[in-house]
């Protein structure tokens, strides 16, 4: 799979998790971005990163996730 086609596929994904996550009440998201760091450091670190490098793509990944909620939201309301 090439990085293009990866990359795609993630942002696909993120769209779909945001989407259904500015469907939650606020007290209901934290699980789910909790799930989102905690699924993208382990793939982090399955493809190399060290522990420490996995934990800021994660945290990174759900910063952006957060950021596509608050757009989608955004334009909702």
């Amino acid at each position: 799979m090439s990085v293009e086609t990866a990359l795609a596929q993630l942002l696909r994904m993120l769209h779909r998790r945001a989407l259904n996550l500015a469907a939650l009440p606020d007290d209901e998201r934290l699980a789910h971005y909790d799930l989102i760091r905690r699924s993208c450091c382990g793939a982090a670190e399955q493809i190399g990163q060290s522990p420490d490098n996995a934990a800021i793509t994660a945290n990174s990944v759900v910063e952006f996730t957060r950021a596509m909620v608050g757009i989608i939201e955004a334009r909702r309301g």
